[in-house]
């Protein structure tokens, strides 16, 4: 799945766009559309299936389905990534919302609470769905006010990706598992001054979320969010440490100027061998193996701050409370998630697909890279990438403000308390909805 890092490209609902769907509750705990029963494998229905482009087997896993439920139609339509999330608004305005589509995380609460989405409760007490079989960051990502909604289908991991050659042409010491951010820092300022006539960096930083600082604020134990995602924490102890951190880098000239990496990302200063270090997610993987750095790079865990930690981000598939074949839609998402459905999810291996147990065509697609590590990683000490009812309103806020922290021009102090501010703003209109 080719995400974007910075979620660019997505449009969100705006909350005065949505409405009830009118689905009752069913019970304590179930959400809209608790009452599905996936259980009658006889059920004939006929269900569009929305997606965004990606290199998954849809319609291999939709022959597998059928296999299970023979009178289940699937029709798919598909969208570029860039399209899907207006697309998918549109319906929902028009509430003509697919019987199942895929989700990602950033989208998820808004839907979700603007009761869109048919709970999942009733196939989870089944049996016909445990969330234990895939990581607790992605099956927190997709449940709302405890309620599940979405089945995660994959997901991504990061790691740190380093260039050997570069390294050697430095006199550094390569990466290890046990790295700080301490090495980290040591080494890119070394390579920085020893390759400064190459126009080379010892690491590519930059202001991005995922695959970069929102790692360094778990790992300082800081957070983007309180835990009922009602007030901002970027001006927390933790957090202020994890951006100073990164400002550090790019004052002393271990990392480009934020400047540098908006106008020539991170990963391309990488693949173009500019960089001898980078954050990177495992989606990252085939845009490696094409580079031309290919043969002089390899990937290990991130370094440690004051503990270990690692965000994950991936896409479920869920289905609307409001379909008339709500049944069929349910056991559609729930068969997506089923060890024999991620198998075939995995079997590009372009992506870790978030069944435990299915991620070894990912690992053995490149058995020149440790990519164990990204599976490890995400069971070990994966959180969920921090989100709200309507988080692409403040991430516009952090897309506009990290930049201008980073660069130096507000002091780590004075913008993580301006950036608190605004973001509390919107999370307060959030609550009013």
């Amino acid at each position: 799945m080719r995400r974007r890092t910075m979620l660019s490209g997505i449009t969100g609902l705006a909350l005065a766009g949505l409405t009830a769907t009118g689905c009752s509750r069913s019970g304590p705990g179930t959400g809209p559309g608790g009452d599905v029963d996936v259980s009658d494998t006889r059920m004939e229905a006929q269900i569009e299936f929305a997606i965004w482009e990606s290199d998954f087997d849809w319609d291999a896993v939709i022959a597998g389905f059928n296999k299970v439920y023979p009178n289940i139609t699937v029709q798919m339509t598909a969208s570029p990534f860039k399209d899907f999330f207006t697309r998918l608004q549109t319906q929902a305005s028009g509430e003509n919302l697919p019987d199942a589509f895929m989700m990602n995380g950033p989208n998820f609460q808004l839907y979700a609470s603007h009761d869109m989405l048919a709970s999942l409760a009733p196939a989870v007490e089944a049996g016909k769905l445990d969330f234990a079989d895939y990581p607790e960051a992605m099956s927190t990502l997709y449940t709302y006010e405890d309620v599940p909604y979405g089945v995660p289908t994959s997901y991504d991991s990061i790691g740190l990706w380093y260039n050997t050659a570069l390294f050697e042409k430095a006199g550094a010491d390569a990466p290890t598992d046990e790295w700080t951010w301490e090495d980290l820092h040591h080494a890119a300022k070394s390579i920085s001054e020893k390759l400064a006539g190459e126009g080379v960096y010892g690491f590519a930083g930059g202001a991005y979320n995922q695959e970069l600082f929102y790692n360094l604020i778990f790992q300082a134990d800081g957070a983007v969010l309180n835990e009922d995602a009602t007030k901002a924490q970027y001006s927390s102890p933790g957090s202020r440490k994890a951006l100073q951190f990164l400002r550090d880098m790019v004052e002393d000239g271990s990392s480009p100027t934020i400047q540098t990496t908006a106008d020539t990302s991170p990963d391309e200063l990488f693949k173009s061998g500019k960089a001898a270090m980078v954050y990177g997610g495992s989606f990252r993987l085939q845009g490696y193996v094409d580079s031309a750095v290919a043969a002089d790079i390899q990937v290990v865990p991130l370094p440690i701050g004051d503990r270990r930690a690692v965000v994950l981000h991936g896409g479920a598939v869920v289905a609307s409370a409001s379909s008339e074949k709500r049944d069929a839609a349910a056991a559609f998402a729930v068969y997506t998630g089923t060890k024999e459905a991620q198998e075939i999810v995995g079997a590009s291996g372009t992506s870790i697909p978030a069944f435990r147990g299915t991620e070894q065509a990912y690992i053995d697609s490149h058995p020149e890279y440790d990519l164990a590590l990204f599976p490890a990683s995400a069971e070990e000490y994966g959180v969920p990438y921090p989100v709200s009812a309507n988080t692409q309103a403040w991430l516009e806020v952090e897309s506009e403000m990290i930049p201008q922290i980073l660069a130096g021009d507000l002091s780590v102090e004075e913008g993580t308390t301006q950036l608190d501010a605004r973001i509390d703003e919107l999370l307060a209109k959030e609550a009013e909805q």
